[in-house]
């Protein structure tokens, strides 16, 4: 038997290899080819983009013309209209007047003279004219008793622009008044021509109306272009045929009742010079990076040769021939790296000799390095424990210095002050800022802040959609930005406060509901650690509580105080501020004025209008009264209709002349209703006055007497002032 042959395992598959000067070859060639497709592309897109823009423009300015002709067309109707009827009421008024007839001929001779056109019809002219789009302008114009625009031309050959207007007599339409001026092919043909640009109208179906000129490449509208332009869109459109064209369709509102569509169609220029020129100029440059392919191949090849001198002394050395050196006498890089390479060879037997000392040091230093790192691993923990400590301490005192600051707190300004000074001690920010929300409006308003100068941030305000502070407010989250130069949201207070570095937003919430929003900042970016902020959500917990309750309060101390449906102060309030003037007057011996005032004949004005209509009226008049007096006087409403007001030191004479500018004032003032249910459609007030201690020393007697001279001014006709005298004691009697 023949021996059989040993198994040879199998030849791995050779991968084609790049040669050094392939690879330098071809990325220079894809890059160079790329250029110039990218270039060649990008010229050409660049070229038909700025030609579709310039035909663009021509269409956007002949529809500009357009809009404006239309609109200047119903601005005359529109006058015309409104004069006609106005005249035609006077021509009713004055049937026989010769001058009125003289005015009318004229008048319709400059209508005929402006290609205007007047026609006069009955209410119901269906028999006359059976044309059912004009029968429903008519019934329209009727109905709205207005003008009405439409575009058509139905009525006549042409198509026209028409208003129809209703004409009345004795308070009853009458007539429909028609006015039609001629706008058809040739005004669109003398508007567009000089743009080169052809043009026509349209109904809202889409039928053609008028058009310039026979169109070469018509355009049917479709429904979806009929809704766009509907909508108010301009929509630019391309055509082919033997020429490329570029539409524009636009909608022209008439009135308030029509519009119509516009279409304004233009030749795009070929560019087929262009494109021969371009394509030459590109042959030219393949040409030339031909000749500059083979100088670059012929360079590459001389580059690389010295390589395959140092490949051949590196495989010697890679089959064990450590004796192979490499011929020194090679320049630039590749002689440095053969030097470099032959003293490589001389230092590794030394490598070898000292790799077994170098592997034991190694070794030993390994096991040194892990010992450290051990204790420095100790020693972090060690550090987290003390700094999460020191954090809770300083979170408990900062907690309890908050809880004494809201307790101790007397009103808002106070609390204000305390809980952003206890924020400014613990946290160590630069600023923090106290927005509040007002109930009923998606607004936030600076109501305090430190690190501010005073003043800066007054009266500045963030809707739900501005700022972090917005953002906040509508997700009701706490916020963190490690740098606000970079965030979308940073408004700087829109301007007012220059702001860096980082900042927290926290809500403060009660209930689920928004108390304000607290802003702390500082100048380093990522300054607040986690611990910082479970504090600043604590304490913002803590004191969106306190806020509440304080301003519960005082809405307390308030409402017990002011008058619900004026806001003025008072009967308890005016008569306790009575009581301390009138003891102050007597201290000091001064004077002081009182003004009893009451709404003339307002239980008419209920009736006829209702008691939320007495109400406004009861709160504008208090508006007018509080505006019309001093700051130091005050105003208090006294009863159902009736006022008060306390002069502090003037006499009898100031407090007359005071009642009388607050009796022009309303009487001076326009209030909704008083036209129907008032004597000469106006609303008066009726006003007494008492002086301290003259008239008397006893405040209630005062006001008694106060209210009974305001009795008096009532029995002399109302809308007049009486100051308090003896007679008047004697006329009751």
């Amino acid at each position: 038997m023949k021996p059989t042959a040993e198994a040879r395992p199998p030849e791995p598959q050779k991968q084609r290899v790049f040669s050094l000067r392939d690879r330098l070859l071809l990325p220079f060639l894809i890059t160079l080819l790329l250029m110039l497709a990218i270039t060649a592309t990008g010229t050409v897109a660049l070229f038909n983009k700025t030609l579709t823009l310039s035909v663009d423009e021509r269409l956007r300015s002949a529809q500009e013309i357009v809009y404006r002709e239309f609109k200047k067309q119903e601005t005359i109707l529109q006058t015309y209209t409104v004069f006609l009827q106005q005249f035609q009421s006077l021509v009713h008024h004055y049937p026989e007047d010769t001058e009125v007839g003289i005015l009318q001929d004229k008048l319709f001779n400059t209508l005929a003279e402006s290609n205007i056109a007047v026609s006069f019809f009955p209410v119901n002219s269906a028999d006359i004219l059976p044309i059912e789009s004009l029968q429903d302008l008519f019934e329209q114009a009727r109905r709205s008793d207005s003008p009405r625009f439409r575009y058509m031309k139905d009525f006549t050959d042409l198509p026209v622009l028409m208003v129809a207007a209703p004409l009345y007599e004795s308070g009853v339409v009458s007539q429909i008044m028609l006015l039609q001026t001629t706008m058809a092919g040739e005004f669109l043909k003398k508007t567009t021509a000089p743009f080169s640009i052809t043009s026509s109208l349209h109904d809202l179906k889409g039928a053609t109306l008028a058009e310039s000129e026979e169109h070469s490449t018509p355009f049917r509208m479709t429904e979806e272009h009929l809704v766009a332009l509907g909508r108010g869109e301009q929509l630019f459109l391309d055509h082919s045929g033997s020429t490329l064209h570029r539409h524009l369709l636009s909608a022209i509102p008439l009135g308030t009742s029509d519009l119509v569509f516009l279409s304004l169609e233009a030749e795009r220029p070929e560019n087929f010079p262009f494109m021969q020129t371009f394509f030459l100029q590109i042959g030219g440059v393949l040409l030339a990076m031909l000749f500059g392919i083979a100088f670059y191949i012929k360079t590459v090849k001389q580059i690389i040769r010295p390589i395959g001198i140092i490949q051949d002394a590196v495989d010697a050395v890679n089959h064990g021939n450590l004796t192979c050196r490499i011929q020194t006498g090679l320049g630039g890089e590749l002689g440095t790296l053969s030097r470099s390479f032959n003293r490589m060879l001389e230092s590794l037997d030394n490598i070898c000799d000292t790799r077994n000392k170098h592997e034991a040091d190694d070794a030993l230093s390994q096991r040194l390095t892990r010992k450290k790192l051990l204790l420095a691993k100790k020693d972090q923990e060690l550090a987290k424990l003390t700094e999460a400590y020191k954090t809770h301490e300083r979170e408990t005192a900062a907690m309890q210095q908050l809880n004494q600051a809201m307790i101790s707190a007397p009103d808002l300004d106070v609390l204000f002050d305390r809980v952003l000074q206890v924020l400014t001690e613990v946290l160590s920010c630069d600023h923090i800022v106290l927005l509040l929300h007002n109930p009923g409006e998606k607004l936030l308003q600076v109501a305090h802040a430190t690190g501010v100068e005073a003043g800066t941030l007054d009266n500045v305000t963030f809707s739900f959609d501005q700022g972090f502070c917005g953002k906040v407010a509508q997700e009701k989250r706490l916020l963190y930005v490690g740098n606000v130069e970079q965030n979308e949201r940073h408004l700087s207070y829109h301007g007012q406060l220059a702001t860096s570095g980082s900042i927290v937003s926290a809500p403060l919430i009660v209930h689920e509901r928004l108390i304000g929003v607290l802003n702390l900042h500082k100048h380093e970016p990522d300054a607040f650690s986690t611990s910082e902020l479970k504090l600043i959500q604590a304490s913002a917990n803590q004191a969106a509580i306190a806020i509440d309750n304080t301003q519960l309060l005082a809405i307390t101390r308030d409402t017990a105080n002011t008058d619900p449906l004026t806001g003025l102060h008072n009967r308890r309030f005016f008569q306790d501020a009575l009581k301390r003037e009138a003891a102050q007057a007597r201290r000091f011996r001064t004077l002081f004025s009182t003004i009893m005032c009451d709404i003339d004949l307002f239980g008419r004005f209920t009736a006829a209008h209702g008691k939320m209509s007495g109400d406004a009226l009861l709160k504008d008049i208090g508006k007018i009264l509080l505006q019309t007096t001093r700051g130091i006087d005050m105003v208090c409403r006294f009863g159902n209709k009736q006022f008060v007001i306390l002069l502090p030191k003037t006499d009898r004479a100031g407090a007359i002349l005071t009642a009388e500018k607050l009796r022009l004032a309303i009487l001076g003032t326009d209030f909704a209703g008083a036209e129907e249910s008032q004597p000469d459609g106006k609303m008066t007030m009726s006003f007494g006055v008492t002086e301290f201690p003259t008239d008397s020393e006893n405040i209630y007697e005062l006001l008694n007497r106060a209210d009974r001279a305001l009795y008096n001014a009532k029995q002399r006709g109302r809308n007049m002032t009486v100051a308090w005298e003896e007679s008047l004691s004697e006329t009751e009697e």
